[in-house]
């Protein structure tokens, strides 16, 4: 089997339109304001959200690697947050966490408060409009593991929702926490909802993490220890649709916004010395993260790999802008419209990412917060001819073999079909096309219709 390379392909929205960057629309501002979700903490909750101005008045300093950063403006505000050499690249905010916990790293208490959540508002082409409702805290109080003590705290904390819309109606919801875990994707009617059939997204305790539903979560299953987030009803219930800052995406920044441009840490340096370090990467302190204007916002591939159809490396992370691609579950044969600019190339291919359990596997075949266990994956291809001028192409594969599912797929364009040029793998979720059957279903074969752009 020939070795494929997954390089030239980048999931994006900016191909076929002309972005005219500014203001969002009045029609997305009102669109973002139909969709706005309710937040809902867990009723022990005492780390909230807050605005930006509130955490840059802290006291907060920039540093690097050598202590305070020299000619860093002092008070750090919005508007100078980026004014350092390369737009603050290699720096991180810091503040004293021992002498702040009880003060400004708790945030602003939306009972009391005005916190507020940063949408962007991202038109991509095929009608789809990507609302990204992002909350700041101030402070992420991570987990407490047995002989351990904490594991993963950190100053700083971006999480998110993303309400997609199709023609100005909402058709999912994806749920993010810590890197890609969460709920991830599911459709918008099996979203839950409150007021105005808007959705809720349930924060978990101290870390933020955004899931569908109260209960506990596993998101880290390492060797001797476990990560759990924490959700529940309860607490307070935080109503965004009066308290939005609205961002175009993309857009050029400046003024009040030019925060945005900030490439460095939103937290302290983390420290790596703890015992456990060699097993999992987290120490009780960990680096602040990075902002929210990221490429991953968009879905621009990051990892350029080559991969043969025998190694699938990482098969469980890939970037997107959802966590997954929707689809319908099928019987003998799937079906994949994409949406590809072929230009040049001979065929259009679909590649086809099956998995089956291995024999000591303790897990069920459904999406689950833990990865399933050492599982074993075979792909297959299918091609169909390259047009001049067509955009949108439908292909079909046959389905997995017995006692397999689809786990993902990706798209690509080729000269010939030992060479063919791939995107980055989304990872598929199926769903039942009766809208009584609620939840994911782990299915052999699917229909799915991509709405983004795969581009050379």
């Amino acid at each position: 089997m020939p070795l494929f390379e997954r390089a030239t392909l980048i999931l994006s929205a900016l191909s076929s339109l002309s972005y005219v960057l500014g203001a969002p629309s009045a029609e997305n501002i009102a669109l973002a304001k139909k969709y706005a979700p309710q937040f809902r903490f867990h009723k022990d909750e005492i780390y909230f959200p807050s605005t930006v101005d509130f955490f840059l008045a802290g006291p907060v300093s920039l540093y690097d690697t050598n202590g305070p950063l020299a000619g860093a403006p002092s008070p750090l505000t919005p508007s100078n947050l980026d004014s350092t050499a390369n737009q603050g690249t290699g720096t991180y905010i810091t503040t004293d966490i021992n002498a702040n916990l009880n003060g400004f790293l708790r945030g602003q208490d939306p009972r009391t408060s005005q916190p507020k959540s940063y949408v962007f508002i991202a038109p991509k082409a095929n009608g789809v409009v990507d609302l990204f409702y992002w909350i700041f805290a101030p402070y992420n109080l991570s987990k407490k593991v047995g002989v351990l003590g904490w594991v993963g705290n950190h100053v700083g904390d971006w999480e998110r929702i993303t309400v997609r819309t199709v023609n100005g109606v909402a058709e999912s919801v994806d749920y993010h926490a810590h890197g890609d875990a969460g709920s991830g994707t599911i459709p918008y009617a099996q979203a839950p909802k409150f007021s105005d059939d808007r959705p809720v997204a349930y924060v978990s305790k101290g870390s933020h993490g955004m899931w569908s539903s109260a209960g506990t979560f596993t998101y880290v299953n390492a060797v001797i220890f476990q990560l759990k987030d924490e959700t529940s009803d309860g607490g307070v219930y935080w109503d965004t649709q009066n308290a939005l800052y609205n961002l175009n995406y993309p857009d050029t920044y400046t003024g009040a916004d030019s925060w945005l441009n900030f490439l460095g840490d939103w937290g302290n340096e983390g420290v790596n010395n703890c015992w456990w370090y060699i097993i999992h990467k987290e120490c009780e302190l960990i680096d602040g993260p990075n902002g929210p204007a990221r490429a991953d916002t968009l879905g621009a591939a990051k990892r350029k790999r080559e991969v043969s159809a025998n190694v699938l490396v990482d098969n469980l992370r890939m970037d997107a802008p959802l966590l997954h691609t929707l689809a319908t579950v099928s019987t003998d044969t799937s079906s994949y419209t994409i949406h590809l600019d072929a230009s040049g190339a001979r065929s259009v291919a679909v590649e086809q990412v099956c998995a089956s359990a291995s024999s000591n596997a303790t897990k069920p075949m459904e999406d689950t917060d833990v990865p399933l266990p050492k599982l074993k994956y075979t792909t297959s291809y299918a091609y169909v001819p390259a047009q001049s001028g067509m955009q949108q192409y439908t292909v079909t594969i046959p389905a997995c073999e017995p006692g397999s599912f689809i786990t993902s797929y990706s798209a690509g364009v080729c000269k010939e079909e030992s060479q063919c040029k791939y995107g980055e793998r989304r990872r598929v979720r199926a769903f039942s096309s009766d809208p009584t059957v609620l939840g994911p279903k782990t299915a052999s074969a699917v229909t799915l219709h991509d709405l983004d752009n795969w581009v050379v």
